[in-house]
């Protein structure tokens, strides 16, 4: 994924977790503990340890008063077995060992008044034992984001037919809507549910109306063309008002998501 392209909700949570969770190597003692044919691939190794310290350090201040607050367990039980599957391989019952691992590893060193609730986070993964798990995350992902995608699809007509494509892409899961939407998720939160079937491409994209809405941006942007006689334009400037995030997490202020962002992302 380009570091430009990530603005949507689901994205930032992603890569926070991906490149941003520092302070992970101090649960690397818990995470070698694991009785799994895997536990001395430092892959599983660091997947276990992020997800212990973003549970320790994050969850309650997400879970009170985050933007993702209704959303984040899910979102990162969607990771977790997102980056098992990368490196195992093998379907569900190859991952459930390891996944079964590390929901053991929480019970024993989580504790504190919220203890039992962060251990929960992390979802039973029965909620994966599906071939289409991958839609599933694909059509929450996007229900998760569907507020922030109208937002950013209204700032301009680059934007808002970025944002076209994106949403007709989602078309295909509409379609299987019912049967890919997890069910205790259904149970957890029917407002959720109801609202994410409402953003059925089908009926948004006839919303957007890109070109109606964004008319006179396009006339200028033809006229400014022909002035350059077909020449190509190149500005140094990003064409959206570009903000930079300050410790980009859930749960910290975020002072614009309304266009593109650029990290300096340093791998480990």
């Amino acid at each position: 994924m380009n570091a430009t392209s990530i603005e949507l909700p689901s994205q930032i949570f992603y890569h926070y977790l991906n490149f941003f969770n520092e302070e992970y190597k101090q649960h690397y003692k818990e995470c070698k503990s694991l009785n799994t044919p895997h536990n001395k691939d430092m892959k599983i190794i660091r997947t276990c340890e992020k997800l212990v310290n973003y549970l320790k350090t994050n969850y309650e201040e997400e879970e009170n008063k985050g933007d993702l607050k209704d959303h984040h367990c899910n979102l990162l039980s969607y990771w977790i077995y997102e980056q098992l599957d990368k490196k195992i391989k093998s379907g569900f019952h190859a991952i459930l060992p390891t996944y079964a691992e590390y929901q053991m590893i929480l019970s024993y060193v989580l504790n504190g008044p919220n203890a039992s609730q962060a251990h929960k986070c992390l979802r039973n993964v029965s909620v994966f034992a599906f071939d289409n798990w991958k839609e599933r995350k694909d059509l929450y992902d996007y229900c998760v984001d569907y507020d922030k995608i109208i937002k950013l699809a209204d700032t301009s007509y680059e934007k808002c037919k970025k944002y076209e494509k994106y949403i007709q892409e989602k078309s295909p899961l509409y379609e299987k809507f019912d049967n890919l939407y997890i069910p205790e998720y259904k149970k957890k939160n029917p407002g959720f549910y109801k609202k994410c079937k409402g953003y059925n491409p089908e009926i948004v994209i006839g919303e957007l109306k890109c070109d109606v809405k964004f008319s006179e941006e396009r006339s200028k942007g033809d006229s400014h063309g022909q002035g350059l006689s077909g020449s190509t334009f190149f500005s140094g400037q990003n064409s959206d008002s570009t903000k930079t995030f300050g410790n980009v997490f859930l749960g910290v202020v975020v002072t614009s998501m309304t266009s593109g962002m650029l990290y300096k992302v340093n791998k480990y």
